[in-house]
């Protein structure tokens, strides 16, 4: 027979496991702007505690699952207590943290926030408070989840619109940063490459823009380049919008039923002729090369336009 979970237990059992040296008998008697603190604090603090931030994702489990709902057989969800309640609300902040979800920065700093309606608007370069927040808080484990928050939203930005872009980051931005939340030096080397990345792609975009570049343009000269980023060679920017000219005309009409077999018809005169557009503004692209980065590049960006979002991708494809 399977053990009762009593609101003892929990208590006892957090207390022990990530609460050891933590005087909890304060939060009853906290304000709200005291308690956020007390938060983040010990958010801080179970995101240091053991490799890869394992504190912290072994408390929000206690609450929570993965897809963020309840645990219906943790009895501090019924509990009245002020302590119950500042677990939950710590495990709530944690979830947010550990998924890379945006949520208001007010919460690690008033002032932070700025768009109480839409919290990713303010996790951006723009917002100049975040970045220098970043950079001076002493709370550097939640510095780190902060940026990669801002990487994950600017993955979903240029994730199947700039590929380019996309290996830029990959290449300069890990994922796997469990191991920078140890030491405070290299938390902060994470949150200066996350930036500096950032501020790199929006500048090389911001270029592009200054030169009237759409976005297609913009990711085909990418694409001839062959990486992000660059200096917007004049051939290639040429050839680029007569490239992305001869795609618009060669598309099917909307009507026309998109599959992956008709991608496959369909890419091969269309590749001869960006081919020859490109030699004509002296640029070289070899159709023969299956492992040729600017082939990957535009047959990704060419089966987009064909297939409008309506048929799914195929590695096959691009073969």
């Amino acid at each position: 027979m399977k053990k009762e979970i009593t609101v003892e237990y929990m208590h006892d059992l957090l207390k022990k496991s990530v609460f050891q040296n933590v005087d909890l008998s304060k939060v009853e008697g906290m304000s709200d702007d005291e308690r956020r603190k007390f938060t983040v604090a010990e958010a801080d603090d179970l995101l240091g505690q053991r490799e890869y931030g394992d504190s912290m994702y072994w408390y929000v489990g206690q609450f929570l699952h993965d897809d963020g709902m309840r645990r219906l057989d943790n009895p501090l969800y019924q509990e009245e207590g002020a302590l119950a309640k500042w677990y939950i609300e710590l495990a709530d902040f944690g979830y947010a943290l550990i998924f890379h979800i945006p949520s208001d920065l007010d919460y690690l700093e008033p002032g932070l926030g700025q768009h109480p309606y839409d919290f990713e608007q303010d996790y951006t370069l723009g917002n100049e408070r975040l970045t220098k927040w970043l950079h001076d808080t002493p709370y550097r484990r939640l510095a780190v989840m902060t940026a990669r928050i801002m990487l994950d939203l600017e993955y979903e930005r240029v994730v199947a619109h700039f590929d380019a872009v996309q290996d830029y980051y990959a290449e300069h931005c890990t994922t796997d940063f469990g191991g920078y939340l140890k030491q405070d030096a290299k938390c902060d080397k994470y949150v200066d490459e996350v930036l500096h990345c950032i501020q790199t792609v929006s500048d090389h975009q911001q270029q592009g823009r200054a030169l009237g570049l759409s976005d297609d343009e913009m990711r085909v000269v990418d694409a001839l380049w062959g990486w992000m980023p660059h200096d917007y060679d004049k051939d290639c920017v040429e050839a680029a919008r007569d490239i992305c000219q001869a795609v618009e005309a060669s598309l099917p009409a909307p009507t026309v039923i998109r599959s992956r077999n008709g991608f496959i018809a369909y890419k091969k005169p269309v590749m001869k002729q960006l081919e020859a557009i490109a030699k004509k503004h002296d640029v070289d692209i070899d159709l023969t090369d299956e492992y040729n980065i600017t082939m990957g590049y535009l047959t990704e960006w060419l089966y987009a336009k064909y297939s409008r979002g309506l048929i799914d991708n195929d590695d096959d494809l691009i073969r």
